[in-house]
């Protein structure tokens, strides 16, 4: 098939298989500089929130490119689970030379060594690290990184994750939480932006500006996508090998009646301006999956309710609310329900 999609449109390659190309990075302008002052101002932590193809990858590869030239700046595609792997991550810093090798007496780098030995070796130089899916990593991991980072000066870290990251170090990790100097959301592309997108994904691979697709069609992209990269990457992909099935050389609206429309995305906005008890059930929910009203309220601090009665009356309202707002769904198991997170929502929330 992509033989025959660069043969029908004269590319050299198809410029809607999915992979990362930072080059071509669209969008975000504001949430990139505040990222980068951040770290030119002297703040330690950063983190990057997102929901599951919003483009954090192609942020970070983004960041990889613009500090490769002056500083030591380090990418790591998954946070280590076990605290000693660190060690592993700054690597470059630890390798000791031939002669020091043969001067040493044996002494081995350890987690409590680590920082003094990237000290050393930086000196007055800025070392960037640029964590991906930090939502994975584990508890004692985290806390490993916040000492390391304490303690190497000249040590800046970027995390990018899913939303949940956030309730993550909130619930367990306080003192990590309150390290964290900047805060920067990415939801989605603009209609502008998502053209640009195309556009240059075309114009890499030898085509011309958006040919094959229609303006109709780059502004029904982004309807049915919400402007999400890698919704638009995937609905462009189909759309292009469905012009090759009907051997057309046009990509207009009526190409996509034939092809499955997309879940639309919604912005972080939509979570975030909700009240402060309907947030907690979704944060809890996010964690624990299907879950029964009681199970939720075992979860809550009840006192904030006058007694258990009134909690529960007060937790089914919220979920009633939730449910109307197509926030959460419910579903019958045996003789009671139980709620959980609704597919619209749940790249939002959950954990990838």
């Amino acid at each position: 098939m992509h033989s025959k999609i660069q043969e029908m449109f004269n590319w050299s390659s198809n410029p809607f298989a999915f992979r990362i190309m930072p080059e071509l990075f669209v969008g975000y302008s504001k949430e990139f500089t505040k990222i980068s002052s951040n770290i030119r101002n002297g703040n330690k932590f950063s983190l990057l929130m997102g929901p599951t193809g919003s483009g954090k990858t192609t942020f970070l590869k983004h960041l990889l490119d613009e500090y490769s030239h002056n500083d030591h700046i380090i990418y790591v595609a998954k946070p280590p689970k076990e605290p000693i792997d660190w060690i592993t991550v700054f690597s470059r810093f630890t390798r000791k030379g031939i002669l020091s090798s043969l001067l040493s007496r044996g002494e081995d780098v350890n987690l409590y060594t680590l920082s003094s030995h990237v000290n050393n070796k930086l000196g007055d130089r800025k070392c960037v690290l640029l964590i991906d899916e930090c939502h994975e990593a584990s508890l004692d991991s985290l806390e490993w990184l916040r000492t390391i980072t304490d303690q190497i000066d000249n040590l800046f870290v970027v995390l990018a994750g899913l939303p949940i990251f956030e309730t993550i170090l909130r619930s367990n990790l306080e003192t990590f939480r309150r390290r964290v100097n900047t805060v920067v959301e990415l939801t989605n592309l603009t209609k502008s932006e998502t053209r640009e997108l195309i556009k240059r994904r075309i114009e890499k691979s030898g085509g011309e500006d958006i040919k094959p697709f229609t303006h109709e069609a780059v502004d029904m992209i982004y309807e049915n996508t919400g402007g999400f990269p890698r919704e638009v990457i995937r609905v462009c992909n189909e759309s292009v090998e469905k012009a090759v099935e009907k051997n057309i050389s046009t990509v207009d609206v009526d190409l996509f009646n034939e092809i499955e429309e997309p879940i639309k995305r919604v912005s972080l906005e939509t979570i975030n301006i909700l009240p402060e008890r309907q947030k907690k059930i979704l944060d809890i929910l996010s964690q624990d999956g299907e879950m029964t009203p009681a199970e939720i309220i075992s979860q809550l601090d009840v006192k904030e309710y006058k007694n258990r009665e009134n909690a529960i009356r007060s937790i089914n309202n919220l979920l009633k609310r939730l449910m109307r707002d197509k926030f959460v769904e419910r579903i019958r198991i045996g003789k009671t329900y139980k709620y959980k997170i609704s597919g619209k929502f749940q790249t939002l929330m959950v954990e990838a």
